[in-house]
């Protein structure tokens, strides 16, 4: 299952990274040269506009058949981009291809999280990663291969064996999950807020092409203004919206969308643009220039595995992207430090620097907001995250593409008034087009170089500008202690006083589930005649099993975890207290011998249940016996089932 997922990651990154090739060959075969920035904004705009979507999707209808309809769109806009004739048609297709991109990107971050737990899941995204990482370096050279000795429709015709290979696992080995009610689909949300992401995509993209007052920029504002009322109005009324309030009310994710839009905002914006200041100021070609940020996806790709080792181990994972940011700061100092005399190797080691940040800072986010919230919620949450990357990548390259144009064209201005260059070279200039420097004079060369170098300084100071805003983001970032599952329990979210089990919420709650028709029958039985012989509840039972498991003195993790308000709480205590099973010392809890001896008679009994499973063999549920208190103090044993 997990080849599928890095396949499928592998697959949406290839996409992007091997087009990057084929664009000047497609503007030449199609002769038209104005509009293939569309290729690019056209597919991006269905995956911005599409993610969020297609996480909610996933959670109301099961992940499985929705990623399944997320890489048969994407398929399809792969074959008709092939097949396209003229640009405009690619631009379309490119659209729909973007559409299933969208849920390619975000479903099989959220399927990780029911397969692996939230403590678990850094070193399992490191292969993920592995698949980015290897797709941004196989990309330009399997594009130019496939061109060289082909044509460039067999770009978008590589990813049909592919994605039919992930479709055959994905159909044998991926369990769907069983939906309790009927779903309902807010179709009037997703239309909107697909078109508000639209045009706030269109916003950062055209802001580096037309004056931000220019009359479409205007139309654009209004236009984005008028949706973010229509979206308010309709989503706080429908009982299923895209984005619940419940999500954004917690306090981890409000911290995790600026930080994780920001950091992409850095990393977007200046990766785009060191390849182009590698073969403008240090005269390297295209290849060389590309080669050149290796140490910076090698390094990165070390921070985030060595990070990944680490939070599995010990669960925490605040202070990653505190020193991640200090690193990318220091990166981008080091390269705005350097002169146009240094030396390759010195900007490689200062790539390499900043590598290590964005390796330490860029699955931090995710891993925090999907520990912080229901289970219910972590398809949308993912998509939230992921929209917001999408989304600060595009203005990340906006942006700093705004800053490179207009101070490159400030820096030339004296070079312009004193004639060192064409009257074309100074009409290509004014409309920050970028100019052929090996054919120009050598005053020329030199004015040109030396702008361009301070107009980069500039990139980097407005990145680390960017990186400030993320160091103090993740200085806010709280803490959640990260266990081995989370599963759907009768809890609003994860909470430290839920289990720690080593294995993935879809294994435990596939668990449960085949145990739920018969294996937990007599455990519920013996938890009603333990509960009637003291004269106390079910739920006073859980509350014991609770303080059995974890010794929890923090009244507010309790009632979190149980969704009961204080007063029921304390007379939950005051019974249990009263039947000597629970006794408390300056507020600590602690089970007496005879509350022990209750837990452990129902641990016994559903450790029996679980042995005649696992006995089964393979056909059966992983091995939990010996976690079987954990598994009474999730709760999901005592208070779910039929009678």
């Amino acid at each position: 299952m997990l080849f599928a997922l890095v396949l499928i990651i592998f697959l949406g990154s290839l996409d992007s990274t091997i087009l990057a090739t084929a664009l000047p060959t497609i503007a030449t075969d199609l002769r038209d040269l104005r509009h293939l920035p569309w290729v690019v904004t056209s597919y991006l705009l269905g995956v911005t506009g599409s993610s969020l979507i297609w996480g909610k999707l996933g959670d109301l209808l099961g992940r499985k058949p929705v990623l399944q309809a997320a890489l048969a769109v994407f398929l399809v806009g792969s074959i008709l981009c092939s097949r396209a004739q003229n640009l405009p048609e690619l631009v379309g297709f490119r659209a729909l291809q973007g559409l299933g991109a969208g849920g390619i990107w975000v479903i099989p971050h959220a399927v990780l999280t029911t397969l692996v737990g939230p403590r678990e899941r850094g070193r399992y995204q490191v292969y993920i990663a592995a698949a980015g990482a290897s797709a941004c370096v196989l990309g330009p050279l399997a594009g130019g291969i496939l061109i060289e000795h082909g044509s460039w429709r067999w770009v978008f015709y590589l990813n049909v064996p592919l994605g039919l290979l992930v479709m055959a696992v994905l159909a044998l080995c991926l369990r769907r999950e069983r939906t309790s009610e009927q779903p309902r689909i807010d179709y009037w949300g997703s239309l909107l807020i697909a078109s508000c992401t639209a045009a706030i995509t269109l916003l950062v993209t055209w802001g580096g092409i037309f004056a931000w007052s220019s009359p479409p920029m205007l139309v654009l504002y209004g236009t984005t203004a008028t949706l973010l009322i229509l979206i308010w109005r309709v989503e706080r009324s429908h009982p299923e919206p895209v984005l619940p309030a419940r999500v954004v009310r917690e306090r981890v994710f409000r911290i995790v969308v600026p930080l994780s839009f920001f950091f992409w905002v850095v990393q977007s914006g200046v990766v785009n643009y060191l390849p182009l200041f590698f073969q403008v100021v240090k005269g390297t070609s295209p290849t060389v220039s590309g080669l050149l940020l290796l140490p910076m996806s090698l390094s990165g790709l070390a921070a985030y595995t060595v990070s990944g080792v680490a939070i599995s181990r010990s669960g925490r994972y605040r202070h990653f992207p505190i020193i991640g940011a200090l690193l990318v700061l220091t990166g981008l100092g080091l390269c705005s430090a350097l002169s146009e005399q240094a030396s390759l190797l010195l900007y490689g080691a200062a790539l390499m620097v900043m590598g290590l940040g964005f390796g330490l800072v860029s699955q931090i986010a995710l891993i925090a907001a999907q520990s912080a919230c229901a289970y219910r919620d972590i398809g949308v949450v993912t998509s939230g995250v992921v929209f917001f990357r999408n989304l600060g990548s595009a203005f990340g390259a906006a942006l700093f593409g705004t800053v490179l144009n207009r101070r490159l064209v400030h820096h030339l201005t004296k070079g312009v008034e004193a004639g060192q260059f064409t009257a074309s070279e100074t009409a290509r200039i004014h409309m920050a087009q970028p100019l052929a420097v090996g054919s120009m004079d050598s005053a020329a060369r030199r004015t040109y170089v030396d702008g361009y170098e301070l107009a980069v300084d500039e990139v980097f100071l407005a990145g680390s500008a960017m990186s400030l805003l993320v160091l103090a983001l993740a200085c806010f970032l709280p803490h959640v202690h990260l266990r081995g599952t989370m599963t759907e329990a009768v809890s609003n979210k994860d909470t430290p006083v839920i289990p720690s089990l080593p294995v993935g919420d879809e294994v435990v709650r596939t668990a449960l589930a085949d145990l739920a028709h018969e294996g937990l029958q007599p455990v519920r039985r013996r938890a009603r005649e333990l509960a009637l012989h003291h004269g106390i509840s079910l739920d006073a039972i859980w509350l014991l099993c609770i303080v059995s498991h974890s010794g929890v003195n923090n009244a507010g993790q309790i009632m979190e975890t149980m969704g009961i308000p204080r007063r029921t709480l304390e007379n939950l205590l005051q019974t249990l207290r009263s039947e000597q099973l629970l006794h408390e010392t300056n507020r600590r809890f602690s089970c007496t011998r005879r509350g022990s001896e209750l837990v452990t008679d129902l641990s016994i009994i559903l450790r029996t249940q679980l042995d005649s499973l696992t006995a089964a063999g393979a056909s059966g549920p992983p091995d939990l016996r010996a976690f079987t208190v954990e598994m009474l103090a999730e709760g999901s044993v005592l208070r779910s089932g039929p009678e």
